[in-house]
């Protein structure tokens, strides 16, 4: 993105493990890797140095553990301009997050969430850092994930791509599904051998609908997944800003997700999807004969307005443009480093 525009660039990692060195060297975008030799002490000495010696003027962390590195190495190099992004979804405060937003407020230039929910966290637990905070959503390749020739016809096909555990609410949907018998559900993720996996396949036998909800493991090949169904449902108990949601929208497929988080800004009721309260299954239960009862000509304007919402809300060019508005503000240098980091 940043070498797109003219910037220097250099990508700084400490983590074992080279996956993105080949999407680097086709940008022609430098790296460094910077071996942990003294401790988390010695790597935060390291990573400043390197950021002396290079003239480094903008640092971008990624991440909890590293923005916490970060904000250290700007103790060490007190003119750098650093930017974290925070990439997770909190739901509660705990002494951890209280430590970091307390070195953001320190060190912390701007802090970019991808999530309006992350941004919402952080104003009311930190409200000193209100005026530098911005949000900037992900990304989504709508030249990959874009809508096929489709022709809706009833009985509707749902699919959900997401991990199998408690905080996807997976038991959640099984239950609904069985009182929905105008739908299939097909769910492809990860954790099928897990204890709750286990629980869901007993539930799914117990309540007699295997013919109509089926478990698949999880896959990177998610296109054809969305190019084959006719809706997508998300009923998870919390989210930031859900990837599978931006992909199934990017491929124009009406939506029924949990009424939580960033879900609500980009799946409109009666537009195109259905919204539910999680805590109530009768809701989900409700949204989902909802679907089951559009006529294809009104999935239709569904599906076309799904793909506008992800045209107009996860473009390329929008993150590009928003992330460049950002660099190039009034703090703004011409140099960066961007520090994208393993998960620690």
């Amino acid at each position: 993105m940043l070498k797109a525009a003219g910037e220097d660039v250099e990508v700084l990692t400490y983590r074992d493990g080279d996956f993105y060195e080949t999407v680097l060297d086709a940008g022609g975008v430098r790296h460094c890797f910077i071996p942990q030799r003294a401790g988390e002490a010695g790597l935060v000495r390291d990573i400043a140095d390197h950021l002396k010696e290079t003239g480094c003027e903008t640092l971008i962390s990624f991440l909890a553990g590293t923005n916490l590195k970060a904000c250290l190495v700007k103790r060490l190099c007190p003119g750098l301009r650093l930017i974290v992004s925070e990439r997770n979804c909190n739901t509660s405060f705990l002494p951890h997050d209280s430590l970091r937003f307390a070195l953001y407020r320190r060190y912390a230039d701007q802090v970019v969430c991808n999530s309006y929910a992350q941004s919402d966290f952080i104003r009311r637990h930190a409200p000193a850092l209100r005026g530098r905070l911005y949000t900037i959503p992900n990304f989504t390749d709508l030249e990959y994930f874009k809508p096929e020739e489709r022709v809706f016809s009833q009985p509707y096909r749902v699919v959900t791509t997401a991990r199998l555990d408690r905080r996807k609410n997976a038991l959640g949907l099984i239950r609904a599904a069985a009182k929905c018998p105008g739908l299939s559900f097909d769910w492809y993720g990860a954790g099928e051998e897990s204890g709750y996996g286990r629980r869901c396949r007993r539930l799914i036998a117990r309540l007699g609908i295997s013919d109509r909800f089926r478990i698949h493991p999880s896959t990177h090949d998610l296109l054809p997944v969305y190019s084959s169904a006719d809706a997508f449902c998300l009923p998870s108990f919390y989210e930031g800003t859900p990837n599978a949601l931006a992909e199934a929208l990017s491929c124009g497929l009406p939506s029924v997700c949990s009424d939580v988080s960033d879900n609500c800004h980009y799946v409109i009721g009666g537009k195109n999807g259905f919204l539910f309260n999680v805590r109530k299954q009768k809701e989900l239960i409700r949204a989902l004969r909802d679907l089951a009862a559009t006529p294809p000509e009104k999935m239709q304007e569904y599906a076309s307005r799904s793909r506008q919402k992800a045209e107009r809300a996860f473009s390329k060019k929008l993150f590009f443009d928003r992330f460049m508005d950002l660099l190039r503000g009034p703090a703004g240098g011409t140099k960066y480093v961007v520090e994208n980091i393993h998960k620690n």
